[in-house]
């Protein structure tokens, strides 16, 4: 059961784990991803919206294999990915 606690802060919220992994836009129109991939070795996030650059938004890895990133929303507050 420590290992649930160290990686989400117990079983409950590792059974929420839908509200947080995933594709999530902000109110603010930042768009939150999160994949659990623990045999990866790294994960980026592209298409149409940033002209296929594979390089621009790598997601960061932690010790539990949880892959983490947050793409900033456009200067008027639309998120970049238009069609989330």
């Amino acid at each position: 059961m420590k290992i649930f606690k160290d990686a989400e802060g117990g079983l409950l919220n590792i059974g929420r784990s839908y509200n947080k992994y995933g594709v999530n836009i902000q109110p603010n129109g930042d768009i939150i991803y999160n994949e659990w991939a623990p045999s990866a070795k790294s994960i980026s996030i592209f298409g149409d919206f940033n002209h296929w650059n594979r390089d621009e938004y790598y997601c960061k890895k932690n010790d539990f294999g949880c892959f983490s990133i947050t793409i900033p929303a456009n200067a008027d507050g639309s998120p970049k990915i238009k069609h989330l």
